[in-house]
């Protein structure tokens, strides 16, 4: 497991070749059922500059980076075992390569991810220099993922037959467009603040949220061909285009405007958002209002029309029955959850010490 800062990115001598870099995934198989690890990454050599956090539980390793490496060196990685990974890559490209292969067998462009088998065998992994990298990658157990799929599902098999020939297998044959909705999940995960056994079931049950994720979208969804010959000028006009609306809640701009604000038409910007995002510009900021006004609604002392405002409503009222057909149920359901959840802490903790008190035993069956 990976307990010093800089032990992530380590140098390895190869024979008749200039040393590498190399990394070996905890095998977080052995934990223990009531076992969580967390480490806060820094990385700081002539290798990789950046920070990054992972989190260790039984059958899951969850770890993000956001970091730069200095050049095209590949990093050699190594695994005990098969392991299914999520991975999301926010920003630059990565390119993963399997020791057996000369051409990479998946390469993920910003906002793309895929759910993948990697089979136990070496590989590598490279990213751009000199660019802002940007990535989840959560890593969990073929137990824990077949748990979590019935055995008549068609990627079951086929997982299966990737272990067995020890060779690489995806969910989607083209990656797939990151949602805001994935993101917020994932920031979720990132910034929890339970501990302890409360922590290990919101990590996991998150991290089963977003394979239904992954899998909703694969299965539902008109995906566009996003491995289209778009260039990357345009592909980076789309992502300014995606920070311009996310910037400009409370007015938003018309596609006309935005399209101009980005240095293309109303046509290549409504075809190529899709295209990156796979989903329209107005569909894109309407998830992205739904997501952030209900991180905001269980702050405390917050008002339904404050957040209605900031998400550029101009009416509570149409704030209100947007969100009651986005989630199923109303706003304010929300802030009256939130407040009868801590209620009953409270009585439960009063209960429990009168029970200590009066030296009584809770038998746990």
């Amino acid at each position: 497991m990976i307990t010093n800062k800089n032990e992530a990115f380590r140098e390895t001598a190869e024979p008749k070749q200039e040393s590498v870099q190399s990394w070996e995934y905890p095998d977080f198989t052995l934990m223990q059922r009531d076992e969580i690890i967390e480490n806060n990454l820094e990385f700081d050599n002539d290798y990789i500059r950046g920070t990054g956090k992972e989190i260790l539980l039984q059958g899951v390793h969850f770890w993000y980076g956001k970091f730069q490496v200095t050049s095209r060196k590949p990093l050699l990685i190594d695994t005990s075992g098969s392991h299914i990974q999520m991975n999301f890559c926010l920003q630059n490209v990565t390119t993963y390569l399997s020791e057996s292969f000369t051409k990479p067998f998946v390469r993920f462009k910003p906002y793309q991810h895929n759910l993948l088998l990697l089979p136990q065998r070496k590989m590598t992994i490279q990213w751009q220099p000199n660019l802002e990298s940007e990535t989840f990658s959560i890593n969990i157990s073929p137990e824990f993922f077949f748990h979590n799929l019935p055995e008549n599902h068609a990627l079951y098999k086929h997982f299966q037959e990737g272990i067995r020939e020890v060779m690489p297998a995806f969910l989607s044959s083209r990656n797939l467009p990151v949602t805001s909705r994935m993101i917020s999940t994932l920031f979720e995960i990132l910034h929890c603040q339970y501990i302890g056994y409360h922590k290990i079931l919101f990590v996991k049950a998150k991290v089963i949220e977003l394979l239904a994720l992954q899998f909703e979208q694969y299965e539902q969804l008109p995906l566009p061909d996003i491995t289209s010959g778009l260039k990357d000028e345009d592909v980076l006009k789309m992502h300014l285009a995606k920070e311009i609306l996310v910037e400009n809640l409370e007015a938003p701009l018309s596609i006309k405007d935005l399209a101009h604000r980005v240095g293309t038409n109303e046509y290549s910007l409504k075809k190529y958002f899709k295209e990156v995002f796979g989903t329209t510009v107005f569909g894109y900021l309407h998830d992205f209002r739904m997501e952030k006004s209900k991180q905001e609604l269980v702050a405390e002392g917050c008002k339904i029309s404050d957040v209605a405002q900031r998400m550029g409503y101009k009416h509570a009222t149409h704030f209100t029955a947007a969100f009651k057909k986005y989630y199923g149920f109303l706003p304010n359901k929300m802030r009256l959850g939130l407040l009868n959840l801590l209620h009953f802490s409270d009585y439960a903790l009063e209960l429990l010490t009168e029970i200590m008190g009066e030296g009584m035993f809770i038998e746990m069956l």
